[in-house]
Parts: structure tokens; sequence; C-alpha cells
């Protein structure tokens, strides 16, 4: 009666081992492949639809007039963010002293860099949910209120809004 116990117990295992490795690829990861998604199209959606200020404007560093100005508020705001391997990169900020929302969606090329870009969006939402000379009290609470990061893959998002739980939902929606 124990051998057959035993027996049975350790085919249960075996099967359960083989069904455990089955859904692997040959490079040992079970993840679906990433699914492409146009953040460009996806932003501007995203200002048409919400309530943002009217002074969002995107950053655009390859602007004629004012990319260079541009390219050094992002590296002020987002510091460490260029210097990463990104295959989409769309941010929106307010170019008046009141922060009145912001958006930032990346796409970055590994793993490891999304993980960076999060690190990099979390100082961003540290500095403005502090207060201090540069913040008003009324920025403050907005973005310990109103602002969230999220990821899908290697694509990441920050997002300062009031209804900024909208816009986690059409974000994560992207990718279901």
């Amino acid at each position: 009666m124990k051998k057959m116990l035993c027996a049975a117990m350790a085919a249960a295992l075996c099967l359960s081992l083989l069904s455990a490795c089955s859904g692997n690829k040959a490079d040992g990861t079970s993840q679906a492949p990433e699914k492409d998604v146009d953040l460009a199209a996806f932003a501007q959606t995203l200002t048409e639809t919400h309530e943002f200020s009217g002074f969002l404007e995107r950053i655009d560093t390859e602007d004629e007039n004012m990319g260079e100005y541009m390219a050094d508020l992002l590296s002020n705001y987002y510091p460490g963010l260029t210097d990463l391997e990104l295959k989409q990169m769309e941010i929106y900020m307010s170019m008046i002293s009141f922060s009145s929302g912001e958006l930032a969606l990346v796409e970055a090329k590994t793993g490891d860099d999304a993980a960076k870009v999060q690190e990099i969006f979390q100082s961003r939402v540290d500095s403005k949910t502090t207060e201090g000379p540069n913040n008003y009290p009324e920025e403050v609470e907005m973005w310990q209120r109103s602002s969230k990061i999220v990821s899908n893959g290697n694509n990441v998002m920050l997002v300062c809004a009031e209804d900024c739980d909208a816009i986690v939902s059409e974000f994560n929606a992207l990718f279901s």
C-alpha cells in the first residue's frame, strides 16, 4: 500500500513539473510578446479628452526654435532619462510656474531601462510632493493626491491630473 501511494505521489509530482514547464519558451521565459503601442497618439488623445491645463506643452527636443531649452528642461526635471535606450518618449509639462498637470510616457528598450525610468519618474513625483521654494502648497497637494506611476512591460507612464485614475485605466487598456 505504501509503495502504491509513493508511486502515485511521484507520478503526480512529475506531471506537475511537466505542466509547469510546458508554457516556457526556449529562452526560459513565459511572457507574452510586448504589444506595440503608439505613445505619441495616445498622449495626444489624452491631452484632448482629459482636463489638463491649456499651458501643457509637449517637450520636443528636436524643435527648431526651442529644442535646446526643452532639452535643458527635460534634463532638469527628469535627470538621466535621455541617457537610457528608449524606443518612444512623450513628455507634456506645464510651462507656467504652478503646475496644473504633467504627462510622461516612455517605452524603454529593455526591462532594466524601464525600471530606471520608474525610478526617474518616482524622483520627479518625490520632488513635487514636498513643500519647498519651488513648489506651491496647492501644487504639492495636487501631486500628492493626483499623481501615479504605472508600467506595462517596458512602457511606463507618470501622470499628474485630477482624473489620473481614468487615465491609468486607459493606459492599462492599451495593453490588454
